[in-house]
């Protein structure tokens, strides 16, 4: 059953226009609010529940968003794109793990391979980042006007997608913050979206997160200058300081894996900590897609100054 969310946010007891630093499942009124509209029913049990998951632990799982049509779309592109007789201009393969190869490959480079080649790279790590840009199937799902509303509605406030990442395999990256990695104002106005686009099996590497690791936290606990500085521009000596610290208050929480099935999507606060789980059978392919939704007016990426980590 798809969420009526279009319908439940014009009778929400909130605004939508707030000028508050944070979102509004974050107040100190967040929990009465949220009981308030499910005893005036304006919102379904349902949905209490969902929003309730999302201000406790900082996630919450859905399905049935985005169809299956969809999803198959975007899976037959991905697995052709290595075979295809003529390169996609503005294309990058990024971050490569393949022998011999660099990090980064265009997709003209990719395609220049022997075919040999590009079968050990299918096989091998690799991201795209912003392939909604060049693929209509990938922009149907980024564009998924039900994914946006229960963006809106966990937010509480019109938010847009801004950014996708695509991947075949799993990618073991280590535990971090995204608010950490993106320059959002207010803070906190930054919703993680991963999608299954096929079950995901444990040993292939699932994305693992701490739940409640949201809390009691802010990104300028450890990045002062934020939004200015993040972890793409501050110091290399730093960028190791960091990860002890990720690491060391995930030690405070319970680790889960989103073991998903084909369709089912997690959406995390920008403060949980999440990675990628360790690959134990690397023959199997972990398809997803990422979508980072930012409060509109609230990505400060363009103001940020370099030089960049990256």
């Amino acid at each position: 059953m798809i969420l009526k969310i279009a319908d439940i946010l014009k009778n929400l007891p909130w605004s939508f226009n707030s000028t508050a630093e944070l979102p509004w499942l974050e107040r100190s009124q967040a929990e009465k609010s949220l009981q308030k509209a499910r005893q005036q029913r304006r919102i379904s049990e349902r949905e209490y529940q969902l929003l309730d998951h999302w201000r406790e632990l900082g996630y919450c799982i859905v399905k049935d968003l985005i169809p299956a049509t969809a999803i198959d779309n975007l899976v037959a592109e991905l697995a052709d794109l290595f075979f295809l007789e003529s390169a996609i201009p503005g294309l990058r393969i990024e971050g490569i793990q393949a022998e011999n190869l660099p990090a980064s490959l265009s997709h003209d480079q990719v395609l220049a391979l022997d075919i040999e080649q590009r079968k050990a790279l299918v096989n091998s790590i690799w991201r795209l980042h912003g392939f909604h840009e060049i693929s209509p199937a990938a922009q149907a799902i980024f564009d998924n006007q039900n994914l946006k509303d229960l963006v809106n509605l966990i937010i509480g406030k019109s938010c847009e997608p801004r950014y996708s990442i695509n991947f075949l395999h799993g990618t073991e990256q280590g535990l971090h913050e995204d608010m950490a990695v993106f320059y959002v104002h207010p803070a906190n106005h930054l919703v993680g979206v991963w999608i299954a686009l096929e079950d995901i099996s444990a040993d292939a590497g699932p994305l693992i997160f701490y739940p409640k690791s949201h809390k009691n936290i802010k990104v300028t606990d450890f990045f002062p200058d934020y939004p200015a500085v993040n972890l793409k521009n501050i110091t290399a000596a730093q960028i190791p300081q960091y990860q002890d610290y990720v690491n060391q208050r995930a030690q405070n929480y319970d680790c889960q894996s989103f073991t998903a099935k084909k369709g089912e999507i997690l959406l995390w606060h920008g403060m949980l900590i999440h990675g990628g789980g360790k690959i134990n059978n690397t023959l199997l392919t972990r398809k997803s897609m990422v979508i980072h939704f930012i409060a509109e007016g609230g990505d400060y990426n363009d103001r940020a100054l370099g030089p960049f980590n990256w």
